[in-house]
């Protein structure tokens, strides 16, 4: 099971759905979470069978520049970033910290249990998807933008190949292992010190667990 919902861009704008979560934190890691804590029972089952389970959680490696690391609360989640140059941006790598910061306690609750479902967390690369060039003809001069940064990013065409290897590499693969981080091009790598962060981990975990209990999840 692949989770690659993702919002890069609000314009600017950022909305909050019914139970007053930030689009960004939303679709990016809350939607993906309780997609995926619906399914568990029936991925363990299937793993349990022999058959090989997997769960590919696609991050960014921008959770590594995120300076705030307040996940304790709604309101935190909400924060705007509106002291940076690029509030969008910022946005989307706190959403995908969370992602990383999920992945990593999820890995280890599974080990904890003695599950047979792997979990893997992966980076795309930077990809010039149809989103982000929507956003880039948001910007004066945006001719000048999308051929400058199609000189420095990934064609949209190449944005599953990490996930792709994750999901389907045989587990012998020395790249491939529970909990691992796949970068391009198909290697693993250490997540920066913030996504290993237990106490974050379980930070965000309780906050996210209360949260869907008061929405009725």
């Amino acid at each position: 099971m692949s989770s690659n919902a993702v919002r890069i861009s609000d314009l600017g704008n950022p909305q909050t759905n019914a139970d007053g979560v930030q689009d960004n934190m939303a679709i990016n890691y809350l939607g993906p979470f309780v997609f995926t804590r619906t399914l568990l029972p029936l991925l363990e089952s299937t793993a349990a069978t022999g058959e090989d389970v997997r769960i590919v959680n696609v991050g960014s490696d921008g959770h590594k520049d995120v300076s705030y690391l307040d996940y304790s609360s709604k309101e935190a989640w909400n924060y705007k970033f509106r002291r940076t140059v690029l509030p969008t941006l910022e946005r989307y790598k706190y959403s995908k910290l969370a992602v990383h910061l999920w992945t990593n306690n999820l890995a280890k609750a599974l080990t904890a249990e003695n599950s047979r479902v792997m979990v893997l967390l992966v980076h795309p690369g930077a990809i010039l998807s149809d989103g982000a060039i929507r956003s880039l003809k948001t910007m004066p001069f945006p001719a000048f933008w999308i051929w400058l940064l199609r000189t420095m990013m990934y064609p949209q065409e190449r944005g599953a190949f990490t996930s792709v290897f994750a999901a389907c590499a045989p587990r012998d693969n020395p790249e491939i292992s529970h909990g691992a981080y796949i970068f391009p091009p198909n290697v693993a790598k250490v997540q920066a010190p913030a996504a290993l962060d237990e106490g974050r981990q379980k930070q965000l975990f309780e906050v996210t667990e209360a949260l869907l209990k008061s929405s009725g999840v």
